[in-house]
């Protein structure tokens, strides 16, 4: 199995997070990379390959101008008033109750008047901190999913009968499940599977060809107005499912009216993002019944029932009818009962990971679909790259 890989994704290194309040270390930090990594260089089953630069485009594609602009200038506006170097992080954000009979032109131009006000303007939490180098890991990040992206194409494009179901890891941080097209969230800037979604619908593989450059990171994008990409109409079908721990608000509210994207999420509930993730949210107008929530019982979830959960939900005929063309994995592994943040507590053996990547593969709606597995969450950094591994692991020997 290919692995897209750089080591611009570790320089994201926020010094602390408030996180229900307690400040500490941030736990989002450079050593999940490097455990996953780690064990990847010591299986010859995996090669590890280095992203392209498909610019901005497939990203304007899901996120809007500013917000993105937001993400590459926040750094230097917030030193340049004067504020501390270390860490951007928010003291206000943006609620409906405050902000709903103003009007959303009127604040969002108050916003623009401090860095303090636009960090909550386009920030949801207090877990979400920037530096001097966010923007570039997050540029790669995305960089990496989108070159796993279109690697997956060609794959498929080339396969001929009898090869293997073709499969590829974007291993890149920051994650990307809990960003929405305009606010960052969860330790998430960009929604890397959101993006490399899209991506896969909308653009031939010439199309992939002639878009991609080496990749040389542009620090700043500028203080001119980026232009908007417009959706094209999908090509293709996806089938989203969600291993993290936590629920992918993000991912759901970008594709909650899109019937070509099914979104399916396995989390802890009660839990973070506490306001999403229950079985009522199911999508609508067109997207009506093409988002599934498993919200799952952090006390009581052992091995055997997260296994039978994601079994039933990947074999359930609606699921299976879909008939996507592609699988994407948000591939978060703080389900692990360690987990210093998150974890199923029963969820106690490291084959049941194993299983998990093996029914990806051989479950009814997944089935010789080619399927891309994209780095999310997990904490637990010692054991982190034996539990990817395993994921991995049970695709490819199923």
């Amino acid at each position: 199995m290919d692995v897209i890989y750089s080591d611009d994704c570790l320089l994201h290194d926020p010094p602390y997070e408030v996180t229900r309040g307690v400040v500490k270390p941030y736990v989002e930090s450079p050593a999940r990379l490097e455990s996953i990594k780690k064990f990847i260089d010591a299986h010859g089953e995996f090669r590890v390959a280095s992203p392209r630069d498909y610019t901005l485009e497939p990203v304007l594609a899901v996120h809007e101008t500013d917000y993105i602009q937001y993400l590459a200038t926040i750094y230097r506006d917030w030193v340049a008033d004067g504020l501390p170097p270390e860490a951007v992080t928010g003291e206000a954000f943006v609620h409906p109750n405050i902000v709903s009979k103003i009007g959303k032109d009127i604040y969002r131009k108050n916003a623009r008047l401090s860095p303090s006000a636009r960090v909550g303007l386009y920030t949801f939490d207090m877990s979400v901190a920037y530096t001097k180098d966010t923007w570039r890991a997050t540029y790669t990040s995305v960089q990496i999913a989108l070159t796993a992206g279109h690697e997956l194409t060609k794959a498929i494009e080339n396969r001929k009968q009898g090869d293997k179901v073709p499969s590829i890891y974007a291993l890149c941080r920051p994650p990307g499940h809990h960003s929405t097209c305009n606010v960052a969230a969860g330790y998430c800037f960009i929604n890397n599977v959101a993006v490399v979604t899209r991506f896969l619908q909308t653009y031939s593989l010439q199309e992939m060809e002639a878009l991609h450059k080496p990749l040389k990171f542009n620090d700043i994008i500028g203080t001119g107005e980026l232009n908007t990409v417009p959706v094209k109409d999908p090509k293709k079908k996806i089938l989203i499912v969600d291993i993290d721990y936590h629920h992918g608000n993000g991912t759901q509210d970008i594709f909650w009216e899109d019937p070509s994207v099914f979104y399916i999420s396995l989390h802890g509930c009660p839990d973070y993002p506490y306001f999403t993730g229950s079985t009522e949210e199911i999508g609508a107008g067109p997207g009506e019944g093409y988002n599934v929530n498993v919200p799952l019982n952090p006390a009581t979830t052992t091995d055997t029932v997260y296994l039978d959960n994601l079994a039933r939900v990947l074999e359930d005929k609606t699921v299976v009818s879909f008939d996507a063309d592609i699988v994407i994995c948000s591939m978060g592994l703080d389900t692990w009962h360690e987990d210093p943040i998150a974890g199923m507590k029963g969820l106690k053996d490291v084959e049941t990971y194993f299983k998990m990547g093996k029914l990806l593969k051989t479950a009814a709606s997944c089935r010789g679909k080619p399927v891309l597995f994209v780095q999310e969450g997990g904490y637990t950094v010692e054991k982190l790259g034996q539990l990817a591994g395993r994921v991995l692991q049970g695709f490819l020997d199923a």
